[in-house]
């Protein structure tokens, strides 16, 4: 089955903000599971690097990565739902695969 591009959104509980937000992933992946299992696996190791002071990859080898990491949030991985991602410019249309 060919690569196709996925969002992950996880939420986020923040203690000193109200409402609902998320975090967003963007990678590729074969299905929505293992698009979640690949934002996860980035999310890990990105905190893993800024507890050991180390600089943050734009992304790692499995092509997902981490931008923007807050240590302070607390995202909820139970809550995270993927599905196919839409370029909000176009570039690359819903029906691109790799």
């Amino acid at each position: 089955m060919p690569l196709r591009y996925f969002e992950v959104d996880v939420p986020i509980k923040q203690n000193d903000q109200q409402g609902r937000r998320i975090h967003i992933f963007v990678g590729l992946a074969d299905d929505p599971l293992a698009a979640r299992e690949a934002a996860h696996d980035a999310y890990a190791k990105a905190r893993l690097l800024h507890q050991a002071g180390q600089e943050i990859p734009h992304e790692f080898v499995s092509g997902w990565g981490a931008r923007g990491l807050r240590p302070d949030w607390d995202l909820d991985w139970n809550k995270a739902t993927a599905a196919p991602w839409v370029d909000p410019h176009g570039l690359f249309g819903t029906r691109r695969t790799f």
